[in-house]
């Protein structure tokens, strides 16, 4: 459908060929309404945008590139992003955006065409190209503002969503029904078995990998997580609690740093307990060990960080003399401890596993005991012994 029949124009420019249209730029809007809502049903969706919007924005974009077309006015870009900040807001899909644009260089050709001369008017030449040109640029001008505008929503969107997953692990014992909420606008169930995760990071301000939602999804978990600077938190959800388990040990792949787990739970409300569990377990992890402590696995470490100064100075007390000598003799003795403890007392496979001589570990030993007075042989010194290391190591520097 053509808007208008005007005679050709007796103007022998270009531009005067453009310019008549502008006096009927307000029909040409509603014809490009009603060819943009029957070709494309996005419009069709009362939730995108109304009639009314719809109608301004074609009549301001089409002002615009017409004034531009005819050399009334120079290329004003503020309808285009105008547009595309609004379709974003609204849902509109970027390809009906760019459809509309289309829709309406042919709508502006069909009437430059209708007041010309006939097909070859020389006129129509150089309009065309114009006309295409400006279609061009208002396109992407009213894409990139598209983009930036769906960049700011999905930040807004992601703080929003930040927040809630925060107040999941808030104390609601006075109102469970906040819980119950956040689950289900997170997409989570509000039954079966949970655990939450702490993770403890090595690198401070990295974060998750991407594909780790994904990955605990095809081993039948959900989960949620909240990123602080030097930790991140999460709880895992599922209709079974073999689901847990799987997840639970893959993380150690997935993730870097010192992970615990709570004991699973099967109601919301134990969430803010299963938290601490969490951390403290999480707190419990040898740096580096690419494992995941389970609360209530490492007991003798719970206590040690539950209470670190305490802990730290009876691990001074014991191994003071070897925490003072020069680091890397300090660390040849920690290591041989640490590598007897781990070899069950046996001195042959602590040698193995730190590329040494029996004898070395021997003499290594004999070391620590006479400058700590405490000897391996002796269970009560073992026990002390062995209570500091694991001070050192869950603690120290």
């Amino acid at each position: 459908m053509r808007v208008t029949a005007s005679l050709p124009t007796t103007d022998a420019t270009p531009l005067g060929l453009a310019e008549p249209l502008l006096d009927s730029v307000e029909m040409m809007a509603e014809e490009l309404v009603a060819r943009i809502a029957g070709a494309d049903r996005s419009y069709a969706d009362p939730g995108l945008l109304t009639a009314e919007e719809l109608q301004q924005a074609c009549l301001a974009n089409l002002t615009a590139i017409i004034s531009a077309l005819a050399g009334i006015e120079p290329t004003r870009l503020h309808a285009a992003r105008a547009v595309g900040r609004l379709k974003a807001e609204r849902g509109v899909p970027i390809a009906a955006l760019l459809h509309a644009y289309r829709l309406g260089g042919r709508l502006a050709w069909e009437e430059l065409t209708a007041r010309s001369t006939g097909p070859g008017d020389p006129r129509l030449h150089d309009l065309a190209t114009h006309l295409w040109e400006l279609i061009d640029t208002f396109s992407d001008a009213a894409v990139e503002s598209y983009r930036e505008t769906e960049i700011m929503l999905a930040h807004v969107d992601a703080q929003a969503q930040s927040r809630l997953i925060r107040t999941l692990f808030d104390d609601h014992s006075d109102n469970p029904a906040h819980t119950l909420t956040a689950l289900r606008t997170l997409g989570l169930a509000e039954s079966g078995t949970f655990a939450v995760v702490s993770i403890e990071t090595t690198d401070p301000g990295a974060t998750l990998p991407g594909r780790l939602v994904g990955a605990l999804r095809d081993l039948g978990a959900g989960s949620v997580w909240d990123s602080q600077i030097d930790s991140h938190t999460g709880l895992l959800s599922s209709t079974t609690p073999a689901a847990i388990e799987r997840s639970a040990a893959a993380l150690a792949e997935l993730v870097d740093g010192r992970i615990g787990l709570s004991t699973a739970f099967t109601s919301p409300t134990a969430i803010p307990g299963a938290l601490t569990e969490a951390r403290l377990a999480a707190r419990s992890a040898r740096p580096g060990a690419h494992t995941v402590v389970r609360f209530g696995s490492e007991p003798v470490a719970h206590l040690l960080v539950t209470v670190p100064e305490a802990s730290w100075r009876a691990a001074t007390q014991i191994l003071g003399p070897v925490l003072r000598l020069p680091a890397p003799e300090r660390d040849d003795l920690i290591g041989a401890l640490d590598a007897w403890y781990e070899c069950r007392g046996s001195t042959a496979a602590a040698a193995e596993r730190l590329h040494c001589h029996r004898n070395t570990v021997r003499y290594r030993l004999r070391k620590i005991r006479d400058l700590t007075g405490r000897d391996t042989a002796d269970p009560v010194h073992s026990a002390q012994l062995h209570l500091a290391l694991q001070a050192v190591t869950l603690l120290g520097p």
